[in-house]
């Protein structure tokens, strides 16, 4: 019969199977190809989008200026009514400069509780993002952070969102920098995570995603505004509103922390995340079980295990560390490098060490901003808002694959039903 000690070693097992599921990716976008996109030459070129980056704070913040020069009055600078009279001036004077557009969200950049404290960055962009689609008219939104810049145009992006028909997608980020170990360390990190996606494209980043207009601003209305976790979550709302969600093989490129001391804010604040989506919305899971269970019960609540077996080596605890390599080589082969060896010492400094911070600080925001983060996919919107998003949603020609199979999903009262596809991950 098992002892207890057997038990915590079958748990300690589990995490490798987070390095195994990295190959399901590349098998899949080889045979399948379900949910992942490539951009092709036939796929290029589609201008009817809005391009939409948010400011606030100080005008030197906009990095990818030069970038988004090319694209003119496709570009909406988004802002708050908050802001200082300088940066008022800036802001107008980038905007005339290079013709971008521009939006000020009316909604204040400070908290409601009777302080003058800011409201921290996700959430005051999201609240900007979804004020923005007062003034939004084309067909599609890009929604890219200040500093990113891509090497393919974005038209191509769009151009192949257009030809998978699809109603939002996430898209390939790549380490930009190499300049230090824990730069390497993370473009690895980077590169499994992005294979992730190719199963699970809601996983969808806040450095850059595409919706359809309509789509976006439904699941916008919909957003909790917490900080941490808040792209992710407009990935789940999206599944659980059964829009059609892909992955497109588009490169963006993103600087990482070069220093220890960026890294750990960054992830201290990103396991608040992962928290808040894995433990406080479990139930948002049953789509995904494996991965919702193994960050509720093998990253949180098993973390006692994982301790107990460190302070206590043992050959069976070497002999997980030896599997751990022998997949990670596997799966990270054509990318191998000197830092390779050393990425099971850093997966394992995050989950011992940055995992409890992040209960810590998902709290810590909760109480803050007195806001759960709980996910509501069918959290009610202003009627004024509902009414116009009706009103705006773009219907598939009669007749075709697309409006048969809405009519097989709209229920026969006429009420809106949000999706056309659904898709089987």
């Amino acid at each position: 019969m098992l002892g207890l000690n057997d038990l915590f070693l079958a748990l300690l097992l589990l995490p490798m199977l987070v390095v195994l599921i990295d190959m399901v990716g590349p098998a899949r976008a080889t045979w399948m190809r379900s949910g992942c996109y490539e951009v092709t030459p036939s796929t290029r070129e589609r201008t009817d989008f809005t391009l939409v980056v948010t400011i606030w704070g100080n005008i030197s913040y906009l990095e990818n200026v030069e970038f988004l020069r090319s694209y003119g009055s496709r570009v909406l600078l988004t802002t708050s009514a908050s802001e200082t009279p300088e940066f008022f001036e800036a802001f107008h004077s980038v905007a005339q400069q290079y013709g971008f557009r521009t939006h000020i969200s009316p909604r204040p950049a400070f908290s409601t509780d009777g302080t003058s404290r800011r409201q921290i960055g996700g959430t005051l962009r999201d609240t900007i993002v979804r004020d923005a689609h007062r003034v939004i008219t084309s067909r599609y939104v890009v929604c890219i952070d200040a500093d990113t810049v891509t090497d393919t145009p974005i038209d191509d992006l769009v151009g192949c969102f257009d030809h998978a028909e699809l109603d939002i997608a996430s898209v390939r980020l790549v380490a930009a920098n190499r300049n230090t170990l824990l730069a390497r360390l993370q473009g690895h990190e980077y590169r499994m995570a992005m294979r992730l996606r190719r199963v699970m494209p809601w996983l969808v980043s806040g450095a850059c995603h595409i919706a359809k207009r309509e789509v976006h601003r439904d699941l916008m209305q919909r957003h909790s505004l917490f900080f941490q976790g808040n792209d992710v979550e407009l990935g789940l709302l999206a599944i659980a509103r059964n829009y059609r969600v892909g992955h497109i093989l588009f490169e963006v490129p993103t600087e990482v922390p070069s220093t220890l001391g960026g890294w750990w804010r960054q992830r201290k604040a990103w396991s608040g995340g992962e928290f808040r989506l894995m433990v406080v919305n479990i139930r948002m899971g049953w789509r995904h079980p494996f991965l919702f269970l193994y960050g509720a019960i093998i990253l949180f609540l098993l973390l006692p295990a994982r301790y107990y077996y460190v302070t206590h080596p043992s050959f069976a605890v070497l002999s997980v560390l030896a599997g751990y390599y022998v997949v990670l080589l596997v799966v990270n082969w054509r990318t191998r490098d000197r830092a390779l060896f050393l990425y099971p010492f850093y997966s394992l400094l995050y989950t011992l060490i940055i995992v409890p911070f992040g209960v810590a600080t998902y709290f810590h925001m909760a109480h803050k901003h007195r806001n759960l983060g709980v996910i509501r996919p069918n959290r009610r919107v202003p009627v004024g808002e509902r009414d116009r998003r009706r009103a705006s949603l773009m219907r598939p020609s009669r007749g075709s694959p697309r409006h048969r199979a809405r009519e097989r999903l709209q229920p026969s009262s006429g009420r809106h039903t949000a999706t056309l596809h659904h898709v089987d991950f």
